[in-house]
């Protein structure tokens, strides 16, 4: 059966019609899976997320499954942004998508910094991150043996979010919780930065509606993720008072 976006487009409503501010994002690996997103690369899913409303999402490894052209369609096809703080393109330098998206709501500003696993090399086709030639890198995504260089990207997306005057920081990362994927899991990349006062991960498939996972200056970040296939749909609210349950 198709996953059910007519239903998450209903709650997203449901809860609008109570006068809430409410943001439908994604932490990437939403077009690999099936066998309606492998029939048409992703086409459909695309589809369904626009017209389910989404606001936003990070790519995770699997939307590098079909090419690194197709990626980038897949992008330009979605109605909403895409965000990754640690995908760049080497020729450049730069980023291939934008760090951080704010979104006014409930008269503040949130920011989703969007981050990718460095996993996404080896669990996806190594070749589509090289030139046609395949004999050089032109795309990373930063990871570092250390996982230096993932959180040095992070801090970095963090601090532009608050130049940018966010008042709430979302990681909203396809990272996981997995020991095989240290030094770059969710967890790894919270105790090592500072200023995010949530995260939604993926990647790890978690069942996880909420941990308390202290950052590197020992503030408390509320870890969440909600397991794969719409099994469930997770629920963060941030409160009047600026409390977050999830």
């Amino acid at each position: 059966p198709k996953p059910p976006y007519a239903a998450i487009a209903a709650l997203k409503k449901s809860i609008e019609d109570t006068g809430r501010d409410v943001l439908l994002v994604d932490a990437g690996d939403h077009i690999q899976g099936t066998a309606y997103g492998s029939m048409d690369d992703g086409a459909t899913i695309i589809e369904l997320m626009n017209e389910a409303g989404y606001d936003l999402a990070t790519p995770g490894n699997h939307e590098f499954d079909y090419g690194m052209a197709r990626t980038k369609a897949i992008i330009k096809e979605a109605d909403f942004p895409y965000v990754s703080c640690n995908w760049v393109d080497l020729r450049t330098g730069l980023r291939v998508l934008p760090a951080v998206k704010l979104f006014p709501a409930g008269g503040k500003w949130i920011a989703f910094v969007g981050i990718t696993t460095p996993e996404s090399f080896t669990k996806s086709t190594p070749a589509y991150f090289m030139n046609a030639k395949q004999t050089r890198y032109i795309y990373d995504i930063l990871g570092g043996d250390d996982g230096a260089k993932l959180y040095d990207a992070v801090q970095k997306a963090i601090d532009k979010a608050k130049t940018l005057g966010a008042d709430y920081i979302i990681g909203l990362g396809h990272l996981g919780v997995d020991p095989s994927s240290a030094p770059w899991t969710s967890k790894d990349v919270i105790a090592h930065t500072t200023g995010f006062n949530a995260f939604i991960d993926g990647h790890s498939h978690t069942v996880m509606a909420g941990e308390t996972v202290a950052d590197a200056a020992g503030t408390p970040v509320l870890l969440t993720q909600t397991g794969s296939y719409f099994a469930n749909v997770g629920e963060m609210t941030i409160a009047p008072d600026g409390t977050i349950s999830t």
